[in-house]
């Protein structure tokens, strides 16, 4: 995946440079010390080769993995209850090893860990203490294929819309291209109303045309790029681009903001899944994705609304920094992954944000309520 010049243990000074750049971000020089003793359960990112999580003197040892060098090594130490103990443990198209004690000393202190690949999949997880509620989970199926489960199958599209247009109106700053796409969107969302659709497909069609326009406003929105005088990208890269990868679904993004996207979506899912769990509902049990691939079909079904969010706190991101080609792979294929260290500080960034939680909540109060 990597091109010769950028295999991590080659003398790439570009590379290192900004390996250590992003690092920086990760792991600032001088973190703020509370003074009282609070807990401070923040997501703990991990990339690159050689991830080692094991247990040592009754405590968590992690070990990072090497991306560039020279890097420092970086490891963590925890203790059973510590106050600073991870929120969940997310591992980043890395390679390594965990021990059967580690994986049992996580459970006891309920840390999730989650493995999401390049492409954004979840590939692995671990969820502490669910127990579905039986009585929910009978709704669920009470739901299914009725007309209370089309209409909030539609109150979810319609709220990606209005979310959507949000996002719009923040980053376009009033600009003709925005207020357009916004004309679309919102004549789109009316329409749910107005002369809503009859079927799934016809949702799923209405929200597929929506989504194309929202998708190509993004074209309008520039990168910002240093060091290209010592080292070319595609021309398609001076902007952010319409959401396109090399396969119907997106995954194999040939774009630096898709690989990003990717990686944004799979912490979505994780958040949005965490959520249906501990609300005692069944993930497989949806309205919208039923007849999917993806056996999560709730999930993917709770994730059209805080879609839109999500694309907003990457696209403030796009828009606030100055990248390098370096940032970057390109594989034989013309497939696009981000640094590791990158990729780290990019997911690190977008844990737990509150406005999803709060709409994902509420979503399955309704769901439970149209039963």
């Amino acid at each position: 995946m990597y091109t010769e010049s950028q295999k991590p243990g080659n003398n790439d000074d570009l590379w290192a440079t900004r390996g250590e750049f992003w690092l920086n971000k990760i792991n600032p020089k001088n973190p703020y010390t509370p003074r009282t003793r609070r807990r401070i359960n923040k997501p703990l990112v991990l990339s690159g080769h050689g991830i080692n999580l094991s247990i040592d003197s009754q405590t968590l040892l992690i070990k990072c993995g090497f991306t560039h060098y020279p890097q420092a090594k970086e490891q963590y130490r925890y203790f059973p209850q510590d106050r600073r103990l991870p929120s969940r443990i997310v591992i980043l198209d890395g390679d390594g090893s965990i021990t059967l004690k580690a994986m049992q000393w996580l459970s006891e202190q309920q840390v999730p860990l989650v493995q999401i690949n390049w492409r954004g999949e979840i590939v692995s997880t671990s969820a502490t203490n669910y127990s579905a509620d039986t009585d929910i989970v009978y709704k669920q199926y009470k739901l299914k294929e009725t007309k209370q489960s089309f209409d909030f199958a539609k109150d979810l599209i319609r709220q990606k819309l209005l979310n959507c247009i949000d996002t719009i109106k923040q980053v376009s700053e009033g600009h003709a291209e925005g207020d357009a796409t916004i004309a679309i969107l919102n004549e789109r969302a009316d329409s749910l109303t107005s002369s809503p659709p009859q079927d799934t497909p016809l949702l799923l069609t209405l929200e597929g045309i929506a989504a194309a326009a929202y998708f190509r406003y993004w074209f309008h929105l520039p990168i910002k790029w240093r060091g290209l005088n010592r080292k070319p990208i595609p021309a398609e890269w001076q902007h952010i681009g319409t959401r396109r990868g090399k396969s119907s679904t997106n995954q194999f993004a040939v774009h630096p903001v898709n690989a990003i996207l990717n990686y944004a979506y799979g912490v979505l899912e994780h958040q949005v899944q965490s959520h249906i769990l501990t609300f005692g509902a069944n993930p497989n049990i949806g309205c919208i994705h039923e007849n999917s691939k993806s056996p999560q079909s709730l999930v993917f079904d709770l994730m059209e609304p805080v879609r839109p969010i999500m694309d907003r706190y990457i696209i403030e991101f796009l828009l606030s920094r100055t990248f390098a080609p370096d940032d970057f792979m390109v594989s034989k294929n013309g497939g696009c992954k981000l640094h590791p260290q990158l990729a780290r500080f990019v997911v690190k960034s977008i844990q737990d944000i509150s406005e999803i939680e709060i709409i994902t909540k509420a979503n399955l109060q309704k769901l439970i309520k149209a039963s």
